[in-house]
This record gives structure tokens, sequence and C-alpha cells, in this order.
């Protein structure tokens, strides 16, 4: 059994060394996955950075550590430094990188002018035994179990409306809609080759080639969907932000294939397994979604831990992903047991069976 204070060692070394670092259509179709306007979850705005004055205030110059989850994809490790252009994010393995608003532009109302909070606390959440506090930041959340500065920033202080005023900007799509050879191009690159070839493996491949969303998804916000009747998917990666966004809604939507034909098997993996919190996320008030998430959030761990060897740090992870997505450690236990992962470096500490030689 490994405990909590000891598997968060290696991280928080790993988080601090982060932190110095950056110092210096037809058919009965299912519920696709859909782009949520209240969380901002597929157009990202963000502020267009430029240099500001210093104000000397309590939070700035504050670094958190904790795990980033943007556009509801599974979190990463890394650390928020807050600055007054912005709130700085760094990965602990430096593959991401952005800034984030501290606070909103200036905006007139009857009442008088008034700046929309950019941090805001969404909830408390005490699952991993110690409260972890979950932030609302721009186009994600923030997760940490010791929140300092951001917390002073969620309480919106009299300092933050003294800030250089920025308007919000909208992120740029992968592709754009009218350009056809981009959009089947990046369609390609992700339905085909050892990613795409992984998620079959597991879930099995759709019968039909994958297409792109219809008018009647587009509208309804759908970013991807799977259309039970015709054994097919469709995605708009021109309304998606990044390759993982879309690999992300393939794994989603290839879940959905597997729930229609593994229901009585998914019933039985799912007992006991709490809703998902958070209202803003995907899946939310609804099983069927949180099941093909926590699913995407599964496979998403087991990808990215072909090389791990260090099951301390990857239980760390997945109590992460846990926290944001429940069910997602089940259902990771349960695909360790397929063949494609007999070999899997975690496999033994996942399921308690000796992995493949």
């Amino acid at each position: 059994m490994i405990s909590h204070r000891r598997r968060n060692l290696g991280v928080f070394g790993s988080l601090v060394l982060a932190a110095l670092s950056l110092a210096g259509a037809g058919g009965t179709a299912q519920r696709g996955y859909e782009a949520s306007l209240l969380a901002g979850d597929t157009l990202r705005v963000r502020l267009a950075s430029s240099p500001t004055a210093s104000h000397g205030a309590g939070g700035l110059g504050g670094m958190v550590l904790g795990y980033y989850s943007v556009h509801g994809l599974p979190p990463v490790a890394g650390m928020i430094a807050v600055t007054d252009t912005g709130l700085v994010f760094r990965s602990v393995n430096g593959r991401l990188e952005r800034t984030l608003p501290v606070v909103g532009p200036v905006r007139r109302s009857p009442q008088g002018p008034w700046r929309a909070s950019a941090v805001s606390l969404a909830y408390v959440d005490a699952s991993l035994g110690r409260p972890a506090y979950l932030f609302r930041v721009d186009g994600g959340v923030f997760e940490t179990d010791a929140p300092g500065a951001l917390l002073e920033l969620a309480q919106h202080p009299d300092w933050l409306d003294s800030l250089t005023s920025r308007e919000w900007t909208a992120e740029r799509g992968l592709v754009r809609s009218d350009d056809d050879t981009a959009v089947w191009s990046v369609m390609a690159g992700v339905t085909d080759g050892p990613y795409a070839d992984s998620l079959y493996a597991v879930f099995g491949r759709p019968s039909r080639p994958a297409g792109l969303v219809g008018e009647r998804g587009r509208a309804a916000g759908r970013l991807g969907e799977y259309v039970s009747s015709r054994d097919s998917l469709a995605h708009d990666p021109a309304r998606m932000t990044s390759t993982e966004q879309l690999r992300h809604t393939l794994a989603h939507e290839l879940a959905h294939r597997w729930q229609a034909r593994a229901g009585t098997q998914i019933a039985m993996l799912w007992q006991g397994v709490a809703p998902i919190r958070d209202p803003k996320r995907y899946g939310y008030g609804s099983a069927s979604e949180h099941q093909a998430e926590a699913a995407a959030f599964a496979m998403h761990f087991l990808l990215s831990t072909t090389a791990a060897r260090d099951p301390a740090s990857a239980a760390v992870t997945l109590d992460h992903y846990e926290l944001l997505v429940p069910g997602t450690r089940t259902l990771a236990r349960y695909f360790a047991l397929q063949p494609l992962f007999a070999k899997h470096p975690l496999r033994a500490w996942l399921v308690g069976a000796p992995a493949a030689s």
C-alpha cells in the first residue's frame, strides 16, 4: 500500500523544479461529445499578453503547484506563477506552457464599470483524503491542495482592477472549416496510425470511415458523434483547438461504441462509481457521457504511461484523473487486463497480476 504522503514526494519535487525554472446526420446517434458553452471548452478565450507595471500586490509573484485540465482534457501536473500579465502555467514535462488571464476587461453597466474575475473557486473536494481546491481558470480547471495566491485572486482583491485592461481573444481552431484538405489531413492523422489502432484494439473499429459532424450536430455544439445504427464516427476538427482535443474526442466516441456492445459488462464495472461533481465538466448528470469520459481518461492514462517505471508516481497521477472523472481508475484497471496492455509496465500494479515477460 502506498501512502498519499510518500507518493506525493516525487511529483512535488518535479513541480518545484518546474517552479524554479519558471522563476528564471442519418441514423440514431448517441449524444456526441459536445462543447460546453458555459465552461468555454471549445473556444477558449485568453488575454492578448502585453507588459504592465508591477503593482506590488500580495498575490503577484506567487507560485502554486497543482494539476491543470484544459478543455476538459486529463489533468497535467505543473505550476502556475501569478504575474501582472497573467497566470503563467508550465507543465512538469515542459510540453505545455500558456498564459491565462487574471482579470477580465472593463465592461460598462447601469450600475457602473465592472470587471469579471478570471479565477474563481469552483469547489473543494476531500476525496483524496485532504482538501483539493478546484479553480476555474481560462478554458479549464486548476486543482491544488495548496491554493495560496489563487485563493486571493478568487476573492477579486481591489488591486486586480488596477491592472491594464485587455480584450478577450478567441483561440484558433486546428483548421479552417472551409479548408477541406487540411480538415481531412488532420482527421487522418488521428484516426489512422498507432494511437487509433490502440483505441480500436480495446473498443473495436467502426465499420465505416470517420466523417464530419453534420449541420444538426454542429448546431447542437457537438465536437464528435457516434452513430450506432451505421457504426460510424464523426468529428469536427475545425472547432477544436488542439490535436489532443481531437484524440480525446476519438477515444470518447469509440467508448460509446463499446457501450453499445457491452452495456451489461459496463453496468457491472460501474457499480459504486460516484458521479462527476463539477457541473461544468462534460459528462455531469449523464451516466452514458460520464462513462465515455472515464474510458477516454483511462486510455489516456495507460497510453501516456507506457514507459513508466514508478507506480508511486503513477498512483498520484491516477488519483487526480479520478478526482475529476470518477470511474477512471476502475476502467484503467479493466483495460489493463486487455491483450493490448499485457506488457504495460504498470499492469501488475494496476491489476495485481504479473506482467508478461
